[in-house]
């Protein structure tokens, strides 16, 4: 089984088992909460800001990104606010996708909730500038990174960059976002994959390309931002 399909069926194989900690909780919130909590959380791991900056900083001129996994979408309201020349088509295997998108940016915006990459490149091959892959590398199985990584490549024009958002192991909060993915999120096989290790997987399984980290580890460690940039 390839990559996107492996990984849809650790995060949704829980019928018949108690429900996951996380999603019980969302749907005890009051209508309006779950977004400041989503903040909250997600705060104690990640500064949405920094990588917002970096992101834009490294988006080619009016490009067409393909953003995969990108869930409720907070991190792109910030680079869709700094970047007013790019769209983006968010590509997810969850059902409910860009649910915390501002509504002033629909427009340049399309939303393909509950599809995989290799289902997405069969009809969208060569379509987009860049793509974006924020914590997703950790959640997918070793033995299906590369596979994942060949279908990105495919739906890029030529020269286009893979941008790569994930957490580099060896930290307190990497240890402990890995026991929430694991416990609270329910993703009992997450693994996380060193920024080196990324590098290496890459330069051995993908075409010709230079990968390097662009700036987001020295700002909000232990989150790294590795750019994959194809000849």
């Amino acid at each position: 089984m390839i990559a996107a399909r492996q990984t849809a069926r650790s995060r949704n194989n829980h019928q018949g088992k108690p429900m996951k900690i996380g999603p019980a909780v969302r749907r005890l919130l009051p209508a309006g909460a779950e977004r400041k909590a989503s903040r909250l959380y997600r705060s104690v791991f990640v500064d949405l800001g920094k990588v917002a900056a970096v992101l834009s900083r490294a988006l080619p001129k009016d490009a067409f990104v393909l953003d995969i996994g990108g869930g409720d979408g907070d991190l792109l309201n910030l680079v869709l606010e700094a970047r007013p020349d790019v769209r983006i088509a968010m590509v997810d295997i969850a059902v409910s996708v860009g649910k915390f998108l501002e509504p002033r940016y629909s427009e340049r915006v399309e939303l393909h909730p509950g599809v995989a990459i290799e289902d997405h490149v069969l009809t969208f091959a060569g379509r987009y500038d860049a793509a974006v892959i924020s914590d997703v590398m950790h959640h997918i199985p070793a033995q299906y990174r590369s596979g994942f990584l060949l279908n990105v490549v495919k739906a890029l024009r030529p020269g286009g960059p893979i941008l790569i958002k994930d957490v580099e192991p060896g930290h307190p909060i990497a240890a402990l976002g890995l026991f929430c993915d694991r416990y609270v999120s329910g993703d009992k096989n997450v693994a996380l994959i060193s920024e080196e290790q990324l590098r290496e997987m890459s330069g051995v399984s993908l075409p010709r390309h230079t990968a390097s980290e662009i700036g987001l580890l020295e700002m909000d460690r232990p989150n790294y931002l590795v750019q994959l940039q194809f000849e």
